[in-house]
Order: structure tokens, then C-alpha cells, then sequence
């Protein structure tokens, strides 16, 4: 029963992360975001694999961080382009 409680969480946790972006973003809003995206799927594959499948448990922090660079990646392309953005408008200087 608790480890339904706890798979429920998170997995709502994961799928919330799922939805932020970190486009237009201050660097510690990114940081930050990135940094719980990699917390939500790193307790995700604990808890599945150590309930679910614990033969794998001893690939677990392999599996962690292959995930993890989705959401770091993702980060970072976020990251540029809004960097490129930024810096084809113009300025309010220029105005």
C-alpha cells in the first residue's frame, strides 16, 4: 500500500517536471529546473526498480543518469536558444 503512495508521487512529481521549460528563464531558474527534472527521474527509477524489477538494481544509477540527460540536454538547448533569442531583439536602448 505505501509503495503505491510512493509511486504515485512520484510519478506525478516526474510528470510535472515533464511540463517545465527553461526558455526565457533566469540561469538559477534553470539550474533549479533541471536540477529537480534529474531528482524526479532519478527517485522514479529507484523506487520502480527496486520494487518492481530489483534484478536491474545494480544497473540503477547507469539507467539514472541515460535518463537524466534528456532533461539536462533539453536544458541546455533551452539555455542557447535563449540566448539567441535574446540577442536578435532589440534593445531597448537602441528605442
Amino acid at each position: 500500500m505505501f509503495f503505491n503512495i510512493e509511486m504515485t508521487a512520484a510519478v506525478v512529481f516526474f510528470l510535472a517536471m515533464l511540463t517545465r521549460t527553461c526558455f526565457l528563464k533566469s540561469t538559477w531558474q534553470q539550474l533549479m529546473t533541471v536540477a529537480l527534472q534529474v531528482i524526479s527521474v532519478w527517485c522514479l527509477i529507484h523506487l520502480f526498480l527496486s520494487h518492481v524489477y530489483p534484478e536491474f538494481l545494480f544497473a540503477k544509477n547507469v539507467i539514472s543518469v541515460c535518463f537524466s540527460m534528456v532533461f539536462i540536454l533539453a536544458g541546455l538547448k533551452d539555455r542557447y536558444e535563449s540566448d539567441v533569442y535574446l540577442s536578435h531583439q532589440p534593445s531597448s536602448a537602441a528605442k
